[in-house]
């Protein structure tokens, strides 16, 4: 029982663990991750129906053995030093580990003497693959590496518990990089194991420790409390010092509220409880409000939702509403959208279901599935919010609202379309992409469908609206009086000098523009223009490129030899947070852009031709 560290064999591709830029980064904050990835994991091992119970906790040198942690890390950290990490910033004096239970899970199922697809295998013996499925949360088997991310020794280890096995088991993994020690390459992963198996250690399998003095140990030195309870247990030595549970509470709340108010899930942050029970005081005393605004009336919001569609009485759509891409009144029967109308102008929730087929590779099958959208004006709400909701994981970057002031929801529950989600999320799991591969490997055309899911909630509430006009007092002035209200009175003209006529009222005003086009070094720019603000999101941006040529168009002309958008070595595209990339070919980019905040940067092309821009908007607007 040792760290196992097997040099790199020379005929092995060099792989670099780059994916730790996804879990930090100035959009995603290690706090934010470390929370959403252990509780979604969580949450994936609950049986249906269940509640989901996660611990976070702080173990410090009062509990923890600083002579058995410079044992346990003495083979480690030489390698931590080869692969960069600075280990003389870490404290062995006294030692800390940050501490994840969970609780009301299956624990890590599977074989842990051979490799298989279940659980076992996927969390210890896989990087960047996962098998999980249908409502699973996460799905791209990266999410693991957030634990040893936390770590200042770049390590953690795990005990688990399956149901109707009472025998723990315990591993260790260090996650470095790929890093030359003592003459020998070495990859970036290592084990704290046991090898079993005959011959050399390259045809041994780690499987877990079987000292059980050792587990008992590591159990009573790390304050877990887990006895017989089937779950995971995560141990991250020397977390880094932002990591403290108490400052984890407001990052729950903003991102596992709508399971934590639905029942689902359960937390405990070094002894403080979150439940449904107090989320609404301690969303108060740790949130700052710059995420979730108008907490009382939101939450009022989300638990009227899940009644709705516990109820199972929301007004269905047809099947063909999915047609022509966009949510019409015709997508109803007849009267419906003006009673969803009368209801949605008293202030009350509106919500609806929407009949979805969803087509799979490689046989084409086609699979029924649905999902929900609801919708509330409260009245003096600061702020809107639109929530976008797979399983009872939020995906924060899919807000769309902008100015609108009321709440709206996406929520999908069914298997099918939850699965077809999952494979859109990007790793950090807070937005969907469509040029996702996953969603692109098991889907036929998942673009589309993709499209009308993430637009739902806004074209349902702008449908809603779209009746609905400002009271003009003034509007009838010349035909109606009022009692007590005077009509101006009109300066006296010269007999012989005729009334000028009224001018036209019907006069369309001309329409601005959404984005405008600005040259940089050997490109262009797309910025916002002052239309942008008024536009509705999100916008499907257009850009087709050519070199300008002497005759003819030169968009027609264009040869993949001239420059190709799909070869990153040809021409550089930057997209900032709002803008995501649908498609691409040789010379045209289709873009989502979800608010007014926006620019793109197209460069690399040859400083001595000029480039002709084609850009149009969705909403027909060509600029």
């Amino acid at each position: 029982m040792a760290w196992q560290f097997i040099p790199q064999l020379d005929c092995y591709v060099e792989t670099g663990v780059t994916q730790r830029d996804q879990f930090r980064n100035d959009e995603v904050e290690l706090s934010d991750t470390i929370v959403r990835e252990s509780i979604q994991n969580s949450l994936d091992a609950t049986p249906s129906n269940g509640v989901t119970r996660v611990r976070f906790n702080l173990a410090g040198s009062e509990t923890l053995d600083s002579a058995f942690f410079r044992e346990l890390f003495e083979a480690q950290l030489p390698h931590a030093r080869a692969a960069g990490r600075d280990i003389d910033e870490v404290d062995f004096d006294h030692p800390t580990a940050l501490v994840i239970e969970d609780f009301g899970t299956k624990g890590l199922t599977g074989r842990t003497d051979v490799k298989d697809d279940d659980n076992f295998s996927d969390f210890w013996r896989r990087h960047g693959k996962s098998h999980k499925t249908g409502i699973s949360r996460g799905r791209w088997g990266l999410g693991k590496l957030v634990y040893s991310s936390c770590s200042m020794v770049g390590a953690f280890f795990g005990l688990t518990i399956r149901e109707g096995d009472t025998q723990r088991y315990l591993m260790g993994q260090t996650v470095l990089d790929l890093h030359h020690f003592q003459g020998k390459e070495y990859p970036a992963h290592a084990y704290y194991a046991d090898m079993e198996g005959d011959g050399a250690i390259y045809t041994q399998t780690p499987v877990p420790l079987r000292d059980k003095q050792l587990i008992d140990q590591f159990r009573k030195l790390c304050n877990l409390t887990r006895s017989t309870q089937p779950g995971l247990s995560i141990i991250i030595p020397f977390p880094y010092e932002d990591l403290v549970p108490e400052r984890m509470i407001g990052v729950a709340i903003e991102n596992y509220f709508y399971p934590i108010l639905t029942g689902q899930l359960v937390l405990d942050f070094g002894g403080t409880e979150l439940s449904a029970k107090n989320i609404r005081q301690l969303a108060h005393e740790y949130t700052d409000g710059a995420k979730l605004k108008d907490i009382d009336a939101l939450f009022d919001f989300i638990e009227a939702a899940n009644n709705s569609i516990d109820s199972e009485q929301l007004v269905s759509l047809k099947p063909s509403w999915v047609d022509d891409q966009r949510l019409t009144e015709d997508d109803f029967e007849d009267g419906v959208v003006d009673q969803l109308r009368e209801v949605f102008s008293s202030g009350e929730l509106v919500g609806i279901r929407l009949p979805l087929s969803i087509k799979t590779k490689p046989d084409n099958d086609v699979h029924q599935t649905h999902f929900y959208v609801c919708v509330q004006r409260p009245e003096s709400i600061e702020k809107g919010l639109d929530l976008y909701v797979r399983g009872g994981l939020t995906l924060p970057a899919e807000s769309k609202f902008g100015d609108r002031k009321a709440f709206g929801a996406m929520i999908a529950v069914d298997d099918t379309i939850s699965s077809f989600l999952g494979d859109a999320e990007n790793p950090a799991h807070t937005k969907w992409t469509a040029n996702a591969e996953k969603l692109r490997k098991n889907y036929v055309a998942p673009d589309k469908r993709l499209r009308v899911i993430k637009n739902a909630v806004v074209n349902f509430y702008d449908m809603l609206v779209e009746a609905e006009e400002d009271v003009d007092e003034q509007a009838l002035a010349k035909f109606f009086s009022a009692p007590g209200a005077e009509a101006p009175k009109r300066k006296e003209r010269k007999p012989d000098t005729p009334e000028p006529p009224e001018p036209p009222t019907d006069i369309p005003q001309g329409r601005k523009k959404f984005a405008r086009i600005e040259a940089i070094e050997s490109g262009f720019a797309i910025k916002p223009s002052q239309g942008a603000e008024s536009a509705t999101y999100p916008l499907l941006f257009k850009v087709m490129l050519a070199y300008d040529t002497a005759a003819g168009n030169p968009f027609k002309k264009h040869s993949p030899f001239d420059f190709d958008l799909t070869d990153k070595n040809s021409v550089s595209l930057e997209l900032s947070k709002s803008v995501s990339l649908i498609d691409a070919s040789a010379n045209q980019v289709e873009l989502e852009v979800a608010e007014p905040d926006f620019e793109v940067k197209i460069s690399g092309f040859d400083p001595n031709r000029d480039v002709k821009v084609k850009l149009s908007a969705s909403e027909g607007e060509e600029v």
